[in-house]
């Protein structure tokens, strides 16, 4: 939604891709480690992972059994090889060009980029013309509906093309669609079956309700803006109707108010952009809205509020227990994952970068590889207190077949302290040996305690399943 006029430049500026090659499946973990987790890290000689973390991989997607990877394709500098490593490491991308992912990996989840409740009108460029196109084509052929019913109008005004409904979003003039009438819905199924026949999916990427609200203004055809959005659902019902078996998801963003819960329902897929938020005390209600979702069958895409390039600016969140700030922010977020993923990790995606500007592959994280198993409880609270600096916290601790998550989670609203000084000590489970897994892959020392800082997780391998 926020990415819309980029992700539309990102369509047409797509770069070619003809050939692919696998990844090495025993990833290489030579990076120097931390000796004492017990106390600000410093570096010691270099500890191998056990071969046993990184079994399970396969070429085709999903590439591991214990989690799904999912990419924004809004990266502008694609080269051959570039979508080859991608299409070997992630499960799903949304965006971009669907024959050059079938290239790269003809097994890959991929959706085309489209629009759900608007229509550009009267921009340059075949992506405004086209939709305008397709749509008066489509009506002249199906005149048991009018088309200009399809759209919505301002209050006080009359049902005519002068007075459209429309609005001005990342350089685009649309026009808002009306999604109760059966020519608009009708319509909007075809267009998406047509659209998408020769791919597996369509991703909507302005289709949560603050995104619709924030540019309805009053309406001739609905007395509150609540109503329009309650009857996108019907839209989405008949989409799926006509695609079948392919995904639908749509960018929920943070939102997960009742009416985006049945926008969800019906869709059968959703991204939740900014939703994985490391600095966020709320995220204990998101880890359950996922679970909600999942459990009627929901597709989730669980994105990181912020990218690698954020960090650099974040002096006040040093790297604890990692080699950096941006290895301690992105282990958080995986150990969120694993705070929210169910038995089936099929139904939830995890997507730690949404960045444009530098190939994945440099911002791939390898602990998503390290093959953790499945959860064998649920998460639940350890603890909770304040910290030296009176920094409120819970600790969230779940258990999986190979490890144990440990996450911290900050407390409160307002300002926040994250530095060496907020750390509070834990005492691991005596009977096992702990090891520490890195954000960069690598492994720690065995250790018997951790110091956990404000906003910082651990995944602790048991020793004995390595």
């Amino acid at each position: 939604m926020r990415k819309t006029f980029l992700a539309l430049a990102a369509m047409i500026a797509a770069a070619a891709c003809t050939d692919a090659t696998a990844p090495d499946a025993t990833p290489q973990v030579n990076a120097l480690l931390k000796s004492d987790l017990k106390t600000k890290p410093t570096a010691s000689a270099s500890t191998v992972a056990p071969s046993s973390l990184w079994s399970g991989y396969s070429s085709q997607s999903h590439h591991w059994s214990h989690i799904t990877t999912m990419m924004t394709d809004f990266y502008y500098s694609w080269t051959t090889t570039e979508r080859a490593w991608a299409g070997a490491h992630y499960d799903l991308a949304m965006s971009g060009n669907g024959s050059e992912w079938r290239a790269a990996n003809p097994t890959i989840g991929h959706m085309t980029y489209a629009l759900l409740w608007t229509t550009q009108y009267g921009t340059s460029g075949s992506l405004a013309t086209s939709y305008v196109s397709d749509m008066t084509t489509w009506f002249h052929a199906h005149t048991q509906y009018s088309m200009e019913k399809a759209f919505v109008h301002k209050r006080g005004t009359s049902i005519t093309a002068a007075n459209r409904a429309s609005y001005n979003h990342w350089g685009t003039n649309r026009w808002i669609m009306n999604p109760a009438d059966p020519g608009c819905i009708a319509y909007t199924a075809s267009r998406i079956q047509r659209l998408i026949s020769s791919d597996g999916g369509v991703f909507f990427d302005e289709a949560s309700s603050g995104d619709m609200k924030a540019h309805l203004g009053s309406l001739l055809e609905y007395s509150s803006n609540d109503l329009y959005v309650a009857a996108v659902p019907k839209v989405l019902t008949a989409i799926k109707g006509a695609v079948g078996s392919k995904t639908v998801m749509l960018n929920l963003a943070e939102y997960t108010t009742p009416l985006d819960s049945l926008m969800a329902r019906a869709a059968g897929a959703i991204q939740t952009e900014m939703f994985n938020n490391f600095k966020y005390s709320g995220m204990a209600p998101r880890w359950q809205w996922i679970n909600n979702m999942n459990a009627v069958g929901v597709l989730v895409d669980f994105v990181s509020a912020y990218g690698t390039q954020d960090m650099a600016g974040m002096t006040y969140y040093p790297r604890g227990n990692s080699a950096t700030n941006t290895q301690r922010a992105k282990l958080w977020e995986i150990a969120s994952y694993y705070m929210a993923v169910s038995s089936n990790p099929k139904l939830l995606a995890l997507q730690l970068e949404n960045a444009w500007a530098k190939p994945y592959s440099s911002l791939w994280m390898k602990a998503q590889e390290a093959n953790i198993g499945h959860p064998t409880s649920g998460r639940y609270q350890q603890s909770a207190g304040t910290d030296p600096y009176g920094n409120r916290y819970i600790v969230y601790r779940r258990d999986f077949d190979r490890a144990m998550v440990l996450l911290r989670l900050q407390q409160g609203w307002g300002s926040q302290t994250y530095t060496d000084g907020t750390a509070i000590t834990i005492t691991l489970p005596a009977g096992e040996r702990w090891i520490p897994l890195n954000a960069d892959g690598t492994v720690g020392s065995a250790i018997t305690s951790i110091r956990l800082r404000n906003s910082e997780a651990a995944i602790l391998l048991k020793g004995s399943t390595m």
